[in-house]
């Protein structure tokens, strides 16, 4: 038999009597992880149609292994495939219960922001897969943004970096390139303000249109100024008024 270990709940966070509970649709899976990776303890997946029940244990920033049923998957692959459907269909709820857990020698522990941010990659990409016959390119753009005293530092740095070009649509390789940053860092920077409503996914011609749109409203408003500009000029020319500029002292 294999020598186990058990990991105690010994954490700075103020201990958890009752498990806290709550709704998938309304705390996706993603921040849930970075909100309670740190502790020690089980996080339950359940009440929803399209997956089983599932377990993950977590412990000081670690995933170390989930259990569906009677089966218990090691492999941080086999991880973020089960996991991602909890994300892909947003529905469900979570309970996590502070315990020890106990850690075996198969255990393969995923750093929590790692396991996010695989997460986030694998939906995101299966998301780009199901929309390839209509549209190749996904382009993030800007929706309404949010005051950027709301961000944290490295959130709010990448928004003020990249809110130009997502004003008129780019994809998250080409805002990668454009800073010069990992493509990885990139999507999940995106990912986030999705999740704030700052930026939303639209294909290629829908970018298209919204270019175009922007292009015909720069033309009306320039076409508009110099009209209001002729039109001063036609009153002030009827008028026999000359504009003069002051004289150099």
């Amino acid at each position: 038999m294999h020598p186990m270990t058990t990991i105690f709940a010994e954490s700075s966070f103020p201990p958890i009597t009752m498990p806290l509970t709550g709704d998938l649709a309304d705390f996706p899976l993603p921040e849930v992880l970075l909100l309670i990776g740190s502790r020690i303890g089980r996080l339950r997946l359940f009440d929803a149609p399209e997956f089983h029940p599932m377990e993950i244990d977590l412990a000081e920033g670690f995933a170390h292994g989930l259990h569906i049923d009677t089966t218990m998957l090691f492999e941080p692959q086999q991880i973020v495939a089960e996991l991602s459907y909890a994300i892909e269909t947003g529905n469900g709820r979570f309970e996590f219960t502070c315990q020890p857990i106990v850690s075996v020698p198969r255990d393969q522990p995923i750093a929590i922001n790692e396991l996010v941010m695989q997460l986030v990659l694998r939906v995101d990409e299966k998301l780009a897969k199901h929309h390839a016959v209509l549209a190749p390119e996904l382009f993030y753009v800007l929706v309404a943004p949010l005051p950027a005293s709301e961000l944290t530092t490295d959130l709010k740095l990448f928004f003020l970096q990249s809110r130009q070009l997502l004003s008129g649509g780019v994809r998250s390789q080409d805002l990668a390139e454009y800073l010069g940053i990992e493509d990885e860092v990139t999507r999940l920077h995106l990912y986030h303000l999705h999740q704030l409503g700052m930026v939303r996914l639209v294909e290629t011609t829908d970018v298209e249109e919204l270019r175009e749109t922007m292009i015909e409203q720069e033309i009306s408003d320039k076409r508009e100024d110099y009209e209001l500009a002729a039109e001063a000029s036609d009153i002030i020319r009827r008028s026999g008024r000359l504009l003069r500029l002051p004289k150099a002292k």
